[in-house]
């Protein structure tokens, strides 16, 4: 008897055990995948790691990529184990795994130093740093996410 209610309890966590891992699997299936779109251009990613994702609610996309994209100059400084996203009136430094971003202005007449809270961490995966999309606005860029899609467009104004 006693093998009978061993053999039934085991069989019992056996099925528990492959439900979950089966649920498991149909849930990160069905996250969402994005594409991007930098200045009306799709971005061309050799690599399916370069694509935005989505995490805690947050769109990431990459750092680098989506920079340079823009016209931004992106480089590493060591000294401050950070990444600088810079372009002519302001640069960024942002930190793997930190939420914070301190921005520097450029111009004498208008302050536009700060510091900027993320939704969520930078962070890298593959060697790729990712920010939040919304990362960008600061730089003055639209940035619209929605159904799958991430736009960030540079805002751009003349004088007729």
């Amino acid at each position: 008897m006693k093998k009978v209610v061993m053999f039934i309890a085991a069989l019992c966590v056996v099925t528990v055990a492959g439900t979950l891992y089966a649920s498991a699997g149909k849930v990160s299936a069905a996250a969402p995948t994005y594409t991007l779109t930098v200045n009306g251009k799709p971005m061309q990613v050799s690599k399916s790691e370069l694509m935005p994702y989505e995490q805690k609610g947050t769109v990431l996309v990459p750092l680098r990529a989506t920079a340079e994209a823009l016209g931004y100059k992106v480089s590493w400084v060591a000294a401050e184990k950070a990444v600088s996203v810079e372009d002519s009136i302001q640069s960024a430094l942002v930190k793997n795994g930190s939420t914070q971003v301190k921005f520097t202005g450029k111009l004498k007449i208008i302050n536009l130093s700060q510091d900027m809270e993320l939704p969520v961490p930078a962070q890298t995966k593959k060697g790729t740093m990712y920010v939040p999309a919304s990362f960008f606005e600061t730089f003055f860029n639209e940035v619209v996410v929605k159904e799958g899609s991430v736009s960030i467009s540079a805002q751009m104004s003349s004088i007729q």
